[in-house]
């Protein structure tokens, strides 16, 4: 029972959704940072949404949720995110996906057992369409395979990385960030 359990995801009322194993361990960092990030940053972290420190999963972005006091509009500052914010972006995005076993997320995972996928998606599509912006797929989009936010996901998911080294254009937004990838 305790390695079932390894990998689940827990919340904690100060950072929310984290997990007892490192997210990298199963999940690309720079994949998260390149592709799936902005898409959780776009669709997912509006202050009344998942930009609400009260909520487990939360999603760190500039001019909504910061680390820190976010009960001022200067404490929601516009400056990059820090590495610290980053991370807690892929550890709480990766507590969506640690709740599902291995088989179900890889090489191509079951939309309805992994809850990054499951709570945004349509239910014409199969999802859970939760209450919010952050819905699959977006409009333009009428199909999930034309819808490429929602493709970044799933292939996150299924295991999609970046290359070592990372390729130009992912490298470009990491020193934009000042940050290094992984």
């Amino acid at each position: 029972m305790a390695l079932a359990l390894a990998g689940c995801p827990s919340p904690d009322p100060a950072t929310g959704l984290g997990t007892t194993q490192p997210p990298d361990q199963f999940l690309d960092y720079n994949q998260f940072v390149c592709a799936v990030e902005p898409v959780l940053i776009k669709r997912c972290s509006f202050l009344a949404c998942h930009g609400n420190a009260t909520h487990a999963f939360r999603v760190y972005s500039l001019g909504k949720l910061r680390i820190g006091d976010p009960t001022t509009r200067k404490a929601r500052s516009f400056d990059l995110l820090s590495a610290d914010e980053v991370e807690r972006n892929f550890e709480s995005a990766s507590g969506m996906v640690y709740g599902t076993a291995a088989g179900d997320r890889t090489p191509t995972p079951v939309v309805n057992k992994v809850t990054l996928l499951l709570k945004p998606l349509k239910a014409a599509f199969g999802g859970s369409e939760h209450h919010g912006v952050g819905v699959f797929p977006a409009f333009p989009a009428t199909t999930l395979d034309d819808d490429g936010e929602w493709q970044s996901l799933v292939a996150w998911v299924g295991g999609a990385a970046q290359p070592k080294p990372v390729d130009a254009k992912c490298q470009a937004l990491f020193d934009a960030m000042s940050l290094a990838p992984r």
